[in-house]
Parts: C-alpha cells; sequence; structure tokens
C-alpha cells in the first residue's frame, strides 16, 4: 500500500512559475555562497520547504552522500592540519571544501524537490523542455526507493512506465487548467526566500 500523500501547502498559495522563478534565484545565490555555516543553514530551510511542498526526504540517503563526498576530499590534504589518523592527515581546506561540496547536492536536489511541481508551464519549446526535464528529475528522485536490487530490471521498468502514464496526463491537462493564482501570502513568502538568500550572498557569500 503506497503511503499517503502529504498536502502541498505551498502550492496553495504560489503559482508553479512564480515559484519556479523564485527557485532559479535561489539556486544562484545558493551556488555562490561561500560560507559553509550559511550553506549548511539554507539546506536545512530548503529541506523544510521540501516538507511543506509535500514531499519527503530520506534523510539518511543525503546524510551517508555528505559523508562519501566529505571523506574522498580529505585524501587531497589543504592547508592547516587539524587531525592525523595514522596515514590519512585531516585538514582544515580539504574538510571545508568536503562540506562545501557535500552540502551543494542535497540543497540543489531540495531547491528542484520544492520549486518544481508538474503543473508548471513555462511559454516556448526550450520553456517546455526545461519544465519536462524538471518534472522527470523529481518523478525519478520519488520513485528511487522503488527500485530492488532483487528484481532491478522489472522494478525500473515499472517506474518508467509510472513516469509515462504521469507524462501523459499531464500533457493531457496541459492548457485545461486556469492556473493557480498566487495570494498575498504566497507573495510574502517568495519575497522573503528570495531577499534572505540575496542578501546572504552580499554579507556572507563571494562573488
Amino acid at each position: 500500500m503506497a503511503p499517503e500523500k502529504r498536502p502541498n501547502v505551498l502550492a496553495a498559495h504560489l503559482n508553479p512559475r512564480l515559484l519556479f522563478l523564485t527557485g532559479i534565484v535561489v539556486i544562484v545565490c545558493f551556488l555562490f555562497q561561500q560560507n559553509l555555516i550559511v550553506r549548511i543553514g539554507q539546506v536545512l530551510v530548503f529541506a523544510v520547504l521540501v516538507v511543506l511542498a509535500g514531499k519527503r526526504i530520506r534523510i539518511g540517503y543525503f546524510l551517508i552522500m555528505v559523508s562519501s563526498i566529505t571523506v574522498f576530499n580529505l585524501l587531497t590534504p589543504v592547508g592547516e592540519v587539524l587531525l592525523r589518523l595514522g596515514p590519512i592527515v585531516v585538514t582544515r581546506g580539504a574538510l571545508r571544501q568536503g562540506l562545501m561540496k557535500g552540502f551543494a547536492i542535497p540543497g540543489l536536489v531540495f531547491i528542484s524537490l520544492f520549486a518544481v511541481r508538474p503543473d508548471l508551464r513555462l511559454p516556448g519549446r526550450l520553456g517546455g523542455l526545461v519544465a519536462r526535464l524538471f518534472f522527470y528529475f523529481e518523478h525519478l528522485l520519488e520513485g528511487r526507493k522503488r527500485i530492488r536490487l532483487k528484481r532491478f530490471v522489472d522494478s525500473v521498468d515499472e517506474l518508467l512506465m509510472d513516469l509515462l502514464q504521469s507524462t501523459t496526463a499531464s500533457v493531457a491537462r496541459d492548457g485545461s487548467s486556469p492556473g493557480i493564482r498566487t495570494t498575498h501570502l504566497g507573495y510574502l513568502f517568495v519575497s522573503i526566500l528570495a531577499i534572505a538568500n540575496i542578501a546572504a550572498v552580499v554579507l556572507f557569500g563571494s562573488f
């Protein structure tokens, strides 16, 4: 039995196109952010927004990802030595770079999860292609836990078939919906989100 789908709180107040454009601003600011503490804080905020968007997060999966990237980055020592564990040398520069890279991936994934919705419609062929690519990415990311090693081929085939059916349904609905209007609360939300991330780059980041 499939788990009950959580309500999308953001969808009730935000037009999908406005949310997508805000997500682009947030991504740019996030990538330019060079302060480790601020970047970690951003990832935590993005995680909360993913939950508000009705999505589920596998915390263990992302913790393993961050840890793995950080550990591999430690193999290239840079800067002040913090700790020696036999042949392994932990340096400040390598640790910082590893954590920055490690938290970058979950941050980008979380932004795509809360900023891109299946009802997103962008003008032009290029806009439609971009929206569809994000839709595919989100669908595959949500369905990855359905893949089983014992029946790998069958589980992947089922996931791709579901993706095809979802795409067909999405195309059938295209243009038939009047769209969701952004409420005053929605405008306030995107304004605070965009301004906060821009301010974080100006105050703590580095271009």
